[in-house]
């Protein structure tokens, strides 16, 4: 689809493109309230965005892709972006942006302002719909990566996120595990939910449930805080839904001289490049970080190549590494 320029807004607004210039760049004193309405709504209907960067860069044939994270201080991200960086082909640009809730929509907005001719997003969407409808008129397509949900992008790369709560109920069950909690984010995406459903629906098929659904922080600090309600669950083994969760609470049981896995198994997920380093080492379900990273910017670019080429899907399994923090299930605790 081409993308909306300047003239074709003013034309729609019924103005001149002098008019739409100084509105979009926020010179309106001189204009009545109907005109900039105008203007505004021929701008979100045909999905315009002043492109500056095209400008400075005119003449520049290297494709810009930006990637949306929601931060660039969790490990899995990290690692996805220098996957990125080193898999990317050289006539590639790439540019990363991390982008809460809050300013997800202006992030979007800054980066098609940049001149990106594509975009990955590596978090959930909110209001998915109407994003998807703004990038499709600006012609720009975009790919979601490692979201189960979907969020009305052409190309996906996921993850078999409910085999990883499988395999992590299966093998606490297997040490002997009956009482077996589940730690959750306080604000849970849809891949969360799937890796919860995996878990849930394995302990069902051993006759077990959880003793305890806890949420917390997505965070060391979460894990710390929540150490005490798994103490007081009676729990001998603990499936967190992030390795940050999980290596604060072994800390947080530290603490409280519980023992790790002597007295409480902890299984993570993600695999993070700390995971093996910790006291003990994480038992955790590995993502496969370096994949996914290529399989976007595979998918991506055969976009950029073929706008119209069917719909591309990118299936990666999970593994579970078993290391030092699991073990047999020790006698009920009082």
């Amino acid at each position: 689809m081409k993308k909306a320029s300047i003239k074709d807004v003013a034309k729609l607004a019924g103005v001149s493109i002098a008019t739409v210039s100084q509105v979009i760049n926020n010179k309106q004193e001189r204009f009545s309230e109907e005109t900039i309405h105008k203007v505004m709504d021929a701008r979100d209907e045909l999905g315009y965005v002043a492109n500056v960067a095209a400008k400075e860069l005119k003449g520049s044939k290297s494709p810009l892709i930006g990637v949306i994270i929601p931060s660039f201080r969790l490990p899995f991200f990290a690692d996805l972006i220098q996957s990125m960086q080193m898999h990317v082909p050289e006539h590639i640009d790439l540019v990363f942006m991390g982008a809460t809730d809050e300013n997800l929509e202006k992030s979007i907005y800054a980066l098609v302002d940049r001149g990106v001719d594509a975009l990955i997003f590596g978090r959930p969407i909110p209001k998915h719909a109407a994003v998807s409808q703004f990038l499709n008129k600006c012609g720009i397509p975009f790919l979601s990566l490692d979201q189960s949900v979907d969020l009305g992008a052409k190309d996906r790369v996921m993850v078999q996120e409910k085999q990883g709560g499988h395999l992590s109920a299966e093998h606490l069950v297997a040490l002997g595990h009956k009482k077996i909690a589940l730690l959750m984010a306080d604000t849970m995406t849809d891949n969360m939910h799937q890796r919860e459903r995996g878990f849930v629906e394995t302990l069902t098929q051993h006759h077990l449930k959880p003793v305890a659904r806890l949420q917390t922080a997505l965070s060391k600090h979460g894990g710390l805080d929540v150490a005490d309600a798994v103490i007081a669950s009676g729990a001998t083994a603990v499936f967190a839904l992030n390795d940050e969760i999980a290596i604060g609470l072994i800390r947080g049981l530290y603490n409280q001289g519980v023992r790790v896995p002597a007295d409480i198994s902890v299984v993570g997920y993600d695999d993070t490049d700390y995971a093996e380093f910790t006291v003990p080492a994480l038992t955790t379900v590995r993502q496969p970080v370096q994949q996914i990273g290529i399989a976007a910017l595979n998918l991506i670019i055969k976009r950029l190549e073929n706008l119209n080429r069917p719909q591309q899907m990118n299936m990666l399994d999970l593994q579970l590494i078993e290391r030092e923090s699991t073990g047999p299930a020790p006698g009920d605790r009082a």
